[in-house]
Parts: C-alpha cells; sequence; structure tokens
C-alpha cells in the first residue's frame, strides 16, 4: 500500500530557502548551532539553563531536518526516527541519539523525570549526541574540537526498559503477511510484531481476521500495541490489540454510524460528512427526550408543557425552520410524553432495580474522554460509579432494530438492539477496561435506554468479536481520513449507490428509501462542471488537512494539535500557554435558585494570574478535570478519567469560572474527590465546527448556476449604474454609490484606522434600510468585532427607537452590554414558537460571527436577505462563506448580495497548513486564481478585480482616509505596504507638532521629541530560552514607567499604552518588570502578540522584537507575500499600525538588518531621529 503522505525532501546544504510570495526562510547552518551547544558548556549555567538551551538546539536541528517532508509527524519521536532512517545515520549513533532524546524530552504524564543531579551527570553524553545529531542532518559539518572537549571519554550502553503492561508505541518500518517489524519508542528497539493467525488473542483463534492492516500500513506509520505479550522464546510480540495512528482520535458514534444497514465501511464516514445538515422531527424528539433523562437524573419535577417550552425557547430558531415537525406537532407532543414517561419508570424504578440504589452523586451526565491508548474520543449519556463498580447508559430516543418475523412470545415493549448501539457500548466498555484499567467483574451494568419503549432498559452482554470489528472500523477510517488529506477524495466521484451497497441489500428499504437519498447526495458531483468539481474536491482535500493537523498537531508551530495534550509534558504546556494547573474548587453556580444541580464552577488559582500570559481567553470551549488523586494521577493527564467539557466564563488575577457544557446533579460529582485533588484545565476541540463545512462545500454544487459562475469566475458580476443612493454620506457617498450599484459582490478594502466598521459598513446598512422590503446580515469573523458592530447598531437604535436587531451566536461570547440583543434572549421572553416567528420576520436586521451563522443556518430557510456585510473578510477561509453564498430556497440565493470588507494586508485566517500544503497546483483552478487554499476569497476576488490601473471601481472600493495613527506614524507603513495611497483624515491628534518636554529621564524627552522611535537592545548573554529577552524586558518596562509618568493624569489602562511581542514567554518577562516598578495600574496594561492585537489600538505601542538568533526571523515574518513590487509583511504592518500618538520599537538592529523589510524601518526610523543606541542600564535609568 502507498504511503498516505507525498513525500519531499530538503537539501541538506540549502542554508536559505524563497518559499514564494517574497518570503525567504533562514536556515541555521551547522556552525551556528555549535555555537549555541557551546555557550550550554559555559560556566556558572544552571541545569535548567543548560538544557533550555540543549532542547532548543536539538528540536530546531530534527524541525530542519523535516522541513520540507509532507508527512504529519505525531510526537517528536517519530520525528527523530525519520531523521535516523533518511539521513542514514549508523546504529551507534542512532542509539545515543534517542538516548539523549529521552533525557531531553522526557515522555508525557509522567512523574518519572530525571533529577538535576543525574541530568548534570548526564551532560557530556547529550551534549555529544546532539551535536552528532547536528553533524548527519545539517551537511556533515566538521564539530569544533572545543566542542568535543566537553564530550564524555566513553559513551553509554543502552539498557532495555521494561515494555509497559498496557500499551507500546511503535513505528512500522516494513511487514508481510503475517509480522509487522517497527521500532518502538522507549528503547529504539526493532519489535517483530505477529497480527497472523499464529497470535490467537488478537485473533480470538481465528475467528477475527487483521489481515486488512497489510493494505493500510506505510512505511513511518506510527501503532499502539495494546497488552502486549511475548511468544515462548521472547523473540515475537503478541499484542491484544493493534491501533492504527492512535493520535487520530476518532469519535465512537462516528464509529458506529459506519455499521449500515447497507454497509460496514469507511466510506459511510465520507458520505455522512457531506450529507446536508437537515432538522427533523427526530432529531429533535431525541434531544428533548435529553432533557427529559436530565430533568429525572437532577430530580427536577418539571410539569411536560413546562419542560416542552424550556426546550422550544432553546431550539426556537431550528424549531419553527422545521417544516416536518410544524406540519405534525400534535404528535410530536404525544411522542414526547410517552418518552417523558418512560425514563421516569426505567431511571427512576428499573435503574436501580438493576443495579441498586445510587445517589445522584455517584452519577455524571454527558461526561466526555479522550483514549490515547484506542485512538477514540467520545460522550456518554449517564455515567453511574459506585465503588468501582461502573454502569453506562446511552439512551437513544428512536426505534430498535427492525424484525421482519417476529415469535409469538415476543414483548413489543422490549426492543431488539440496533448494530451500531451495540459498537457503541462496546467500545465505551473498552474504554473503561483498556484505558481506565477496570475489570470485567467492574463492567457489568453496561446498558441501552430505548426511551420509546417502557420496558426499553436493556443490559448488553460482552461481545469481543464485534468490539474487534468496531476497533478494525477505527483503524480503517483513521487510515482513511490521512489518505483523503494527502492524496484527495477522488474517490466521490466514483461512488454509486450500488458500489456503496456492500452488503447488496434488496427490497423496499433499499429501492424506496437508502438508494434514492444516496442517488439525490451523489447526483451533484456526477452533473459538475470539471471547474466546479475541481473546486469542491480541492476544498475538502484542504479541510481533510486542517482536520488531520488539529489533531495530530503543524510542523510550524510547537505544541500544536489536539495531540499535545497527551504527548506534551506539563513544562511544554506550560511555557506554551496551553494549560492551568494546581487549581481548587471555591464556588459552584446552580442552574436555578434552590436547585442542588450545579451549571458551573469557580476553580482558585494556586498563585495569582494574568489573562495575557496564557492562551486561554473569555469564550474559549475546554476540558476540566481532576489529578493528584491517587498515585498514578500525579502529573495533569485529561486521558486518565472522565472529562468535563465547559466554556470560560471570566479569569480574574485569583480565579477562574467556568460554565459546564452539561449541568451536574449534585456539586458532590465534583467535591467529593480524595483528599490533596487538583484540578486542571486544557483546550477543547469541537469536530462539530469543521464538519458544517464539508457540507456547506457539497451545498455550493446545488447552488443557482449564477452564483456557481459568479464564485468560480465564469461572468462578471452584474453593475447597474442607473441605481443611485437616497441618503447622504458626505465622504461616503462614493463608497455606498458603487456599492450599491453592485448587484451580487461588492468589495472594500479597510487599511488600518480608515473606519471601515464606524462609517463603511454603518453607512451601507442605513443605505440598504431606505429600500422598502430589505433584510440585512452583519458579519464577521471574531465575536470581539460582532461586538463593535452592536455598538454601532446601538447608536442607531438612540436615533431611532423603532429600529432593532438580533445577535446570534452564544451568550457566553457576548459583551454583556449587547445580551438583551441576543436572538436566545430574546426568545425566553415570548411564549410560543409563533411569536418567535413574528418576531424574526419583523426584524431587518442580524447580526454575528460567520461561525455562529453556520450553525444557525436553518435562518435562512425561513428568512431572505437581501444583502450581507461581511466585516474581517481576508480573515475568513474560502470554506466557511461557501455554504453562506449557496444557500437557496426553490433555486433563489437566499442571500441575494454580499459586501466583503477587509485587509488583506494585515493578520488572515489562522490556519494549520503550510504554503507548500495548501498550494493549488490544477491549471483550472489556478486560472480563476485559487492558487493558495489559506487565502480568503476577499483576497482571491481581489486579484480578479484587478486591473492595470488598480482595482476596478465597479466591484471594488479602498478606503485611503485613515483617522488612527499620527501622520508620521504612518508614513511607513503607508510607502512600505499601501504604495502611498492613504492619507490622514486629519484628525486633531494626527498633527499635533512634537513639544519637547525637558525631563531628569530621558525617555520621556525621546517620546516627546519623537513619534516613532527605535531602540537598540545590545545583544548579551545568550538567554537560556531564544523565546524570552530579559534584556529588551527591562528596556520595555522603563519605557512604560515613562509613559505613565508622562501621562499619569489621564493615564488609562485600556488606552494609554499597549505592549507587542512576538513570544507568549516574553509576556510574563515584560510584565514581571513592569511589577518592580510597584505601579499597581501598569500590571493591568495588555501585553500581548500581534495576533491578539489585530483590531486594537493604544496611544502609545511599544514593539519589543524580543528575538536573538537568526533563524527566529523566520516565526516574525512568517505572514509575508509580494504585491506591486512591494514586500508585505502582514505581521509587522498590523503591528506599526495599533499606535496613535507614539510607536517604540525595541530590538537588536543586528538581526533585524538580516531582513530587507525590518532594514528599511530602521532606516527610516534613523532619518527620522530616532534610532537610540546607548547601553542598556543607561536607557532603562533615563540617562542618555
Amino acid at each position: 500500500m502507498l504511503s498516505p503522505y507525498g513525500r519531499k525532501h530538503a537539501d541538506a546544504n540549502d542554508r536559505e530557502k524563497n518559499t514564494g510570495r517574497g518570503k525567504y526562510v533562514i536556515v541555521e547552518s551547522a556552525s551556528a548551532l555549535y555555537t549555541q551547544l557551546e555557550g550550554a558548556c559555559a560556566e556558572g549555567m544552571s541545569t535548567e539553563e543548560r538544557y533550555d538551551i540543549l532542547r532548543g538546539v536539538f528540536r530546531r536541528a530534527v524541525e530542519q531536518a523535516i522541513a520540507d517532508c509532507q508527512i504529519a509527524f505525531v510526537g517528536f519521536f517519530s520525528k527523530v526516527d525519520y531523521c535516523v532512517k533518511k539521513y542514514q545515520i549508523p546504529y551507534t549513533i542512532a542509539d545515543l541519539i534517542h538516548l539523549a532524546r529521552k533525557d531531553i524530552f522526557p515522555k508525557s504524564n509522567s512523574d518519572q523525570e530525571l533529577s538535576d543531579d543525574e541530568l548534570e551527570r548526564l551532560f557530556p553524553h547529550n551534549i555529544k549526541a546532539t551535536a552528532l545529531l547536528v553533524y548527519w542532518v545539517c551537511g556533515k559539518e566538521e564539530i569544533p574540537e572545543s566542542l568535543k572537549s566537553h564530550f564524555p571519554k566513553a559513551d553509554r550502553k543502552s539498557t532495555w526498559g521494561k515494555f509497559s503492561e498496557n500499551v507500546l508505541r511503535v513505528v512500522v518500518a516494513r511487514w508481510d503477511d503475517n509480522f509487522i517489524w517497527a521500532t518502538e519508542e522507549e528503547n529504539n528497539t526493532t519489535l517483530k510484531i505477529c497480527y497472523g493467525k499464529d497470535n490467537k488473542i488478537l485473533t480470538l483463534d481465528g475467528k477475527a481476521d487483521w489481515s486488512y492492516l497489510k493494505t493500510v500500513l506505510w512505511e513511518g506509520a506510527q501503532m499502539n500495541l495494546v497488552r502486549i505479550r511475548m511468544d515462548e522464546r521472547g523473540e515475537i510480540v503478541m499484542p491484544e490489540l493493534i491501533i492504527l495512528e492512535p493520535d487520530f482520535l476518532v469519535n465512537i458514534t462516528t464509529i458506529a454510524s459506519c455499521f449500515e444497514s447497507y454497509a460496514e465501511s469507511p466510506f459511510v464516514n465520507l458520505i455522512n460528512k457531506i450529507k446536508p445538515n437537515v432538522n427533523n422531527r427526530a432529531i429533535f424528539l431525541g434531544n428533548l427526550s435529553g432533557q427529559f433523562l436530565d430533568d429525572t437524573v437532577h430530580g427536577r419535577d418539571i410539569p411536560f408543557e413546562n419542560s416542552l417550552k424550556e426546550f422550544v425557547n432553546k431550539n426556537a430558531l431550528s424549531m419553527i425552520s422545521c417544516q416536518e415537525l410544524i406540519d405534525n406537532f400534535v404528535q410530536f407532543k404525544q411522542d414526547a410524553l410517552v418518552q417523558k414517561r418512560n425514563i421516569e419508570k426505567l431511571i427512576g424504578s428499573d435503574l436501580p432495580n438493576s443495579i441498586g440504589q445510587y445517589s445522584k452523586e455517584d452519577v455524571v451526565l454527558e461526561p466526555s474522554f479522550f483514549s490515547e491508548v484506542l485512538g477514540i474520543q467520545g460522550r456518554l449519556d449517564f455515567l453511574c460509579q459506585k465503588g468501582r463498580d461502573v454502569t453506562i447508559i446511552e439512551q437513544k430516543s428512536g426505534k430498535g432494530e427492525f424484525v421482519p418475523f417476529k415469535s409469538p412470545d415476543s414483548n413489543p415493549d422490549i426492543p431488539v438492539i440496533k448494530e451500531p448501539h451495540k459498537v457503541q457500548l462496546m467500545l465505551y466498555r473498552a474504554l473503561f477496561n483498556y484505558e481506565f484499567g477496570k475489570y470485567a467483574e467492574e463492567l457489568k451494568h453496561i446498558m441501552l435506554l430505548y426511551s420509546k419503549y417502557s420496558a426499553g432498559l436493556v443490559l448488553l452482554a460482552n461481545d469481543q468479536r464485534l468490539l474487534l470489528r468496531a476497533i478494525r472500523m477505527r483503524n480503517l477510517i483513521a487510515w482513511s481520513e490521512i489518505f483523503y488529506a494527502k492524496e484527495g477524495l477522488d474517490i466521490l466521484t466514483t461512488l454509486t449507490p450500488d458500489k456503496l451497497n456492500l452488503k447488496q441489500i434488496s427490497g423496499r428499504l433499499w429501492e424506496n428509501y437508502l438508494k434514492p437519498q444516496l442517488s439525490a447526495l451523489l447526483a451533484p458531483i456526477y452533473s459538475a462542471t470539471p471547474l466546479e468539481r475541481s473546486y469542491y474536491l480541492r476544498f475538502l482535500r484542504f479541510l481533510e488537512n486542517e482536520q488531520l493537523l488539529s489533531k495530530v498537531g503543524n510542523k510550524q508551530k510547537e505544541n500544536s494539535g489536539f495531540a499535545s495534550i497527551w504527548n506534551d509534558t506539563l513544562d511544554d504546556k506550560k511555557t506554551a500557554g496551553n494549560i492551568y494547573d494546581g487549581l481548587t474548587v471555591s464556588e459552584f453556580r446552580y442552574d436555578d435558585e434552590g436547585s442542588a444541580a450545579i451549571s458551573g464552577v469557580v476553580l482558585k488559582f494556586d498563585e495569582p494570574q494574568s489573562a495575557d500570559t496564557t492562551n486561554f481567553r473569555i469564550g474559549d470551549i475546554v476540558i476540566l478535570y481532576p489529578y493528584n488523586y491517587d498515585k498514578k494521577t500525579r502529573i495533569p493527564n485529561a486521558c486518565a478519567q472522565m472529562v468535563h467539557r465547559a466554556t470560560i466564563v471570566d479569569i480574574r488575577e485569583n480565579d477562574i469560572e467556568l460554565k459546564l457544557r452539561n449541568s451536574q446533579t449534585d456539586k458532590r460529582t465534583i467535591e467529593n474527590k480524595p483528599e490533596g485533588t487538583l484540578w486542571a484545565i486544557e483546550h477543547d476541540m469541537l469536530e462539530s465546527m469543521t464538519g458544517s463545512l464539508y457540507s456547506a462545500m457539497h451545498s455550493f454544487l446545488s447552488a443557482p448556476k449564477s452564483r456557481r459562475d459568479l464564485i468560480l469566475s465564469q461572468r462578471e458580476p452584474i453593475c447597474d449604474t442607473s441605481i443611485h443612493r437616497k441618503g447622504e454620506y458626505g465622504a461616503f457617498n462614493t463608497l455606498v454609490e458603487h456599492a450599491k450599484q453592485a448587484k451580487d459582490i461588492f468589495l472594500i478594502i479597510g487599511p488600518p484606522g480608515t473606519g471601515k466598521t464606524s462609517y463603511g459598513l454603518v453607512n451601507l446598512l442605513k443605505e440598504e434600510l431606505l429600500e422598502e422590503g430589505t433584510n440585512v446580515l452583519l458579519l464577521s469573523y471574531t465575536n470581539r468585532a460582532v461586538d463593535e458592530i452592536c455598538s454601532k447598531l446601538v447608536e442607531i437604535r438612540q436615533e431611532n427607537p423603532d429600529f432593532d436587531f438580533i445577535r446570534l451566536g452564544s451568550e457566553l461570547s457576548c459583551s454583556k452590554e449587547y445580551l438583551d440583543y441576543m436572538l436566545s434572549v430574546k426568545s425566553k421572553k415570548l411564549n410560543s414558537a409563533n411569536a418567535v416567528m413574528k418576531m424574526i420576520q419583523a426584524t431587518r436586521v442580524f447580526c454575528g460571527t460567520t461561525a455562529s451563522l453556520n450553525a444557525n443556518i436553518s435562518l435562512l430557510g425561513i428568512k431572505h436577505f437581501s444583502l450581507a456585510i461581511v466585516d474581517e473578510s481576508s480573515q475568513i477561509l474560502e470554506p466557511h462563506l461557501i455554504g453562506l453564498f449557496s444557500a437557496q430556497k426553490d433555486n433563489r440565493c437566499r442571500i441575494e448580495k454580499f459586501v466583503l470588507i477587509g485587509d488583506h494586508k494585515q493578520l488572515p485566517a489562522v490556519v494549520q497548513q503550510t504554503v507548500e500544503e495548501s498550494a493549488v497546483s490544477e491549471p483550472e483552478l489556478i486560472g480563476i486564481n485559487l492558487r493558495d487554499c489559506r487565502l480568503s476569497l476577499f483576497e482571491r476576488l481581489l486579484v480578479q478585480f484587478k486591473t492595470d490601473k488598480g482595482y476596478d471601481e465597479r466591484y471594488v472600493y479602498m478606503l485611503t482616509k485613515q483617522g488612527r495613527m499620527h501622520r508620521d506614524i504612518a508614513e511607513f507603513p503607508n510607502q512600505a505596504f499601501y504604495g502611498n495611497k492613504l492619507d490622514i483624515v486629519p484628525l486633531e491628534h494626527q498633527t499635533l507638532p512634537t513639544v519637547r518636554k525637558d525631563s531628569a529621564n530621558s525617555i520621556i524627552t525621546m517620546l516627546t521629541t519623537h513619534r516613532i522611535a527605535f531602540v537598540a537592545a545590545r545583544p548579551t548573554v545568550l538567554s537560556p530560552s531564544a523565546k524570552t529577552n530579559k534584556t529588551e524586558a527591562q528596556m520595555i518596562a522603563a519605557t512604560v514607567r515613562a509613559i505613565y509618568e508622562l501621562t499619569s493624569e489621564g493615564f488609562d489602562k485600556d488606552k494609554t499604552v499597549g505592549v507587542i511581542v512576538p513570544y507568549r514567554n516574553q509576556i510574563s518577562t515584560v510584565r514581571n518588570e513592569i511589577d518592580r516598578y510597584g505601579i499597581p495600574c501598569l500590571h493591568d496594561i495588555t501585553i500581548d502578540t500581534v495576533e491578539r492585537y489585530q483590531g486594537s489600538q493604544r496611544d502609545f505601542i511599544i514593539y519589543g522584537f524580543t528575538i536573538q538568533q537568526p533563524y527566529q526571523l523566520n516565526f516574525l515574518t512568517n505572514d509575508v507575500f509580494e504585491e506591486d513590487g512591494m514586500i508585505i509583511d502582514r505581521k509587522l504592518n498590523v503591528a506599526l499600525t495599533r499606535a496613535r500618538l507614539n510607536l517604540i520599537l525595541i530590538g537588536n538592529p543586528v538581526l533585524l538588518n538580516m531582513n530587507i523589510t525590518f532594514s528599511n524601518l530602521l532606516d527610516y526610523v534613523r532619518a527620522k531621529g530616532g534610532y537610540i543606541d546607548v547601553p542598556t542600564e543607561e536607557y532603562c535609568k533615563g540617562v542618555f
């Protein structure tokens, strides 16, 4: 079987590489890395400092060596193993390198790390191994004698560690029909693994077939060998289970769904992905019965009508857009009442009769899990743990298996279990067995609750053969998803209903229902034009690769991918700001007054925290789990037990508040933990957010032809110059008129500070509302931008009390002052679904993020919009908009016209793939200017509308008057990035002259004589971490202190000064230096990365470059492209244009001058007289 990865190897002698679009990457030479290793040997360095340098050099050598390889590596071992094989490193040296890897990068979630004394003793061995790694992968440049002098006199010998009793991770080397040879991670030893009939445990004495593995393996694939045994001679490994690519977690529901009536195949998963997201009666009945189960377990005695009303209020929009439900609502209520009664009986009396009496505090509702052992994830409906005994219940509101010929004594009140439901339960059982170490006698109560039936609580027996079929499906899904990500989904063009019917079923179910459904789903692929099909398939492949990398991690960023939760060490997570640990529970939030059910929890930090020193923000989805409750959980490990999913409500200095995704019956479910239990929070990943994009892309194929032709540049957009504006908008009259004349698409380029939201968006909205019968959607990429839109809509409402609007999305992501406009809040005040429908029909303006609209796409089924204005369009990937462009009813587009507002010269969308991975090679797509899937639709259309004289004014308007920056600050970005097309408004602050203020503090003098300044940070002794720079931090702190002194009367922590640095590690370093001045309000100023600062502004901005090594320029300049002869550095552009009155740049000029754009910037500042080069100590004292 071919590898699902295409491979491309770099020339090891390449030192600088042009990646296209104007960007050059600096590759560190062996000599530069040797120099850094010698620095680690300096006198007086601590063990931690030595190993920080070792870790950095080792990691960078490996990352450079694999830079041009297209494999999505998971875990550091697989990268090192690839380097050993690719560069043919001799075994004895490879052994030393792997021994060093284990010391330098200790295994995650382990409390067996070496002591400082042991690490110091092993340092000579580890520095030699690191130098040898550099030698082999960086061009075989001789190791300096001065570095060799620190090597040990004799090499250490590798020792065999014990195989893990539970799981062993290996990398595949080769295989035949019966055996797999693979390198194991712990000891770098080649193992011979039996997966044929001789492994009687794996094959259940020949009843289970694992031969499919030989068709899906590839060299470099990773496997988990679960519960291994050795043959009698101790030579052959006999695992109980084999899990392919275990870091690619597959949802249990996905696995079960592939056990279809017509096929047991991973192709079923592919078909399910592209199916439209539909609302139907069965889905609502299932969700409502889930609410009944929660109420019953919580002990909430709510009358049926009240419970139904609560459900309707929560789901009003999707329910009123479901015609099937509206037509049969009386029957829906009757069915729901049956479900409620059955659940109350089955949970209230039948369950205690089966398992004995249980306490609410033993029950957890909808806990989630992630299994690194089995490569699965999922969520249980009901989990009860009494002592060591476990009860698992999965609820189903629909029918059991159809039985055509029932026996006379069959009971219609007892369902026959469907096979997909059995699969789910067998995988849940395996989770507790293999991941959590539960024995069979502790897993006696694995149950299905069919709430349609009065006797629907059914106990399942263990079925090992079915489990192995489920594991087979899990492995095939993982393989197919990786294959699709790397090779594409052309298989879709060959699938037919008959080919999918692998079980060759027939009869009415197939002929009248399943086959027509599959035909209707696949028909648009067959009937698409070659261009449409190519466009569709390329973006599906892009989405597949994004999903893959979001799970296993990407090559551009350390600590990326969901698998970092179990692959990264605690130190790695802390350094990256990806974990809160050491938390203790301090308060609970309750569902209702007087209720015992908890909806939220407040956790106290072990020491005060600053929110901007981590990657967590209000509104983030997270997982919460306990640790330190026994010997096995000393280190936070999300895979060691079930976890709670939650959303961050607030982050304060001393605590963090979460809203639980699923309320719990009693606070004791969290509170009753062993003494010493601590809690941890890590980021969650919602696959459903990506999943909706597949069906959105599929909807493109069924969009009206004129809309498909517009998206694919097969027709010119329509423009009617006979139409004229009705309103008066001053300097924005031309913009409004041109946008109004465009009938289906119009683009607005909004450089920094040009008022694209405050004036551009608002004026277009006002003009559209002057026309009768129009409705407008206002969309953006971020909730912060939607908050800004809401602020402008509230201003309109203050001018016109009759004006109103509705905001879509989550209440937790909305600023408090706009909560009353949320659809969910407004719906709660109404008495019925009809009242909600009337409100929606009467409201003309809706706003929200594009993600929230995609999640509420049913709105477009009940309401037609004449205009959608999409702000931040240059940050939105094309698939995120295609579903909105393609929405139609009766072959009429539900959104008539789009106005896209953005600036392609500021930061783009956050994407996992590299430019090489997302590059488009299909000539027909390049012909419509689709060259890189990472670019926005906004940017692609800009290229289409470009002429020799600029942009076609019929379709594009550029805002050129900026009202943010002082003219001296704006001059450089205007010249370097905007071709001198920008001008100031002018507002008063933009033309203020400098007024020298003589002060004992020379920094104040600098601030009052120069609007833009560069302060040279002289190189000091190399910092142990390349991502922190104490010298610059001290200079930044001194500058902040001077700004405070200069502006003390009107100082505002949210407006006066902000600090931008490239690395999160540097944030805390800067804040610690600021705190040394003892001025409380300065502690709360925003210090953040460029990415977080986009959309913000401050009077004074300090940008600390931080970098200490040439290779770090790669990170600083990783968003660069060329346009009209200009090299556009998006990251630098955003950093420079956040300042209103003063911009202070601090960095190492020697390094910065290696980059042409930075060099030009320094030359510009020098010409303006703002270049400061004085000793650090003198600068910080303000005496220069």
